[in-house]
């Protein structure tokens, strides 16, 4: 598989992965299920490991 071939799956699923996660907080937020400062705070933690992951991948295969 091409390099950038790889780079761009790669985001495609990143993007796939922080929508399901907006997603699924926003739901619990509106199902009253668990208050929404921790929720979201779990969330910024998850979406910054998945774009500096992302972006780590893409430096090392790219370079």
């Amino acid at each position: 598989m091409n390099e950038v071939w790889y780079v761009v799956g790669l985001v495609a699923v990143s993007a796939v992965v922080l929508a399901l996660g907006l997603w699924f907080v926003r739901r619990e937020i509106r199902d009253g299920i668990s208050p929404a400062p921790v929720l979201w705070a779990g969330y910024a933690v998850v979406a910054a490991f998945v774009v500096l992951g992302a972006l780590r991948t893409s430096w090392v295969v790219l370079s």
